[in-house]
């Protein structure tokens, strides 16, 4: 629950106006773990920001650690061999997540951070703790005032505005929503609270289903702006009150909390290119990003299941412009295979729609110089 009084910030809507840099490295087939770890470290010690890192800094390193038997992920060699290089310049790197908004594996830290484990990511492997950047139930948020279109004020995870860097880890994928996972997805979908993954997805505000609601309570006990009360057969929400911000989603322990999740693609692709400008607020200058396009699957990392490949694998790309990284990344995929991703004849999504709203709002650039290392 948001306790306290609410930190604010405003941000210029300015748009990038020359052309980002975006490295790239071939990976082959059959190289390992500890060869992409490689490579990846390698790109992104190319980036100015990497070179901003300071002693004491506190360095984020945000990727996903895969749903229960995904096996896409990025692996915890490439977190090691980064984590080792921000040390040695004195700094404090761990990795950060936060949880889903849907009913899951993921869904708070306790069990996200076991799915992390059993996929390796311990300190033992890593050498980096994990520390869940939207604290147990994902209600721990900041408010950024960004005057976009979608919102005037989005929530991110409580932690983000105490990092003095972040690193951002994407494994690409195909996403059913938004035509991609990759960079923006990562941040603005990755690092928003509850109450920001549910303005990106719901256009509706939260209601109770009576034939599961038990009356206990813990929905109007959590509520911070009031809006819920007991009644005949079930609590009530009042919309008038509500706030969308996800709180009794996230407490109930029946389900009882239904959103409608009827939403277009593109708004929802705008909305989370919002989220990911409220992240990076103050810190355009210390984010880093890597697209790995390796193991590329029809479906993002979020599935429960280990899927196939659709693709051969081409590489890493690493920039500090999250638009100019996705940007590069489609055209690359799209030039290599004739077609932007295996699902997109049959479901017809168009991916640039976050990007062109995110070089609106000032997020980034789509327009990029690729610089390919040997």
């Amino acid at each position: 629950m948001y306790k306290g009084k609410r930190k604010e910030f405003f941000m210029p809507n300015s748009k990038a106006k020359t052309k980002a840099a975006v490295y790239f490295k071939s990976i082959r087939k059959k190289e390992g773990a500890k060869d992409i770890a490689g490579v990846n470290l390698d790109l992104i010690m190319k980036l100015d920001a990497f070179s901003a890192i300071k002693e004491k800094d506190f360095v984020a390193i945000k990727m996903h650690f895969g749903d229960k038997d995904n096996i896409g992920h990025i692996k915890p060699e490439t977190v090691k061999a980064l984590a080792d290089a921000i040390k040695a310049r004195k700094a404090r790197p761990f990795l950060v997540e936060t949880s889903t908004l849907y009913v899951g594996e993921r869904s708070n830290a306790y069990d996200h951070l076991k799915i992390a484990y059993e996929h390796g990511f311990t300190f033992e492997k890593t050498g980096v703790p994990i520390i869940m950047a939207d604290g147990l139930l994902g209600h721990s948020q900041t408010a950024v005032k960004i005057n976009a279109r979608h919102n005037k004020e989005i929530f991110v995870a409580g932690d983000v505005s105490h990092y003095d860097s972040i690193i951002c880890l994407s494994h690409v994928t195909g996403h059913i929503i938004t035509g991609i996972g990759a960079a923006i997805k990562n941040i603005g979908m990755g690092l928003a609270s509850r109450g920001g993954k549910l303005s990106q997805h719901s256009g509706v505000l939260p209601s109770i289903n009576a034939k599961k609601c038990t009356k206990c309570g813990r929905c109007r006990a959590f509520c911070p702006a009031g809006a819920i009360s007991p009644g005949d057969a079930a609590f009530s929400i009042d919309h008038a009150k509500c706030i969308g911000c996800g709180e009794c989603l996230a407490v109930c322990k029946f389900e009882a909390v239904k959103y409608s999740w009827k939403q277009s693609s593109k708004i929802v692709q705008e909305k989370m290119a919002e989220h990911a400008l409220g992240v990076i607020f103050g810190k355009k200058d210390r984010i880093m990003l890597t697209n790995h396009i390796i193991h590329v699957t029809k479906e993002c990392d979020c599935m429960a299941k280990g899927e196939a490949c659709v693709m051969e694998d081409i590489g890493i790309l690493a920039s500090g412009d999250p638009v100019a990284l996705d940007k590069a990344t489609i055209d690359m995929v799209k030039k290599m295979n004739g077609y932007a991703f295996d699902y997109e004849s049959e479901n017809p999504l168009n991916p640039l729609h976050q990007l062109e709203h995110g070089e609106k709002i000032g997020l980034g650039t789509m327009d990029y110089e690729l610089i390919e290392l040997n």
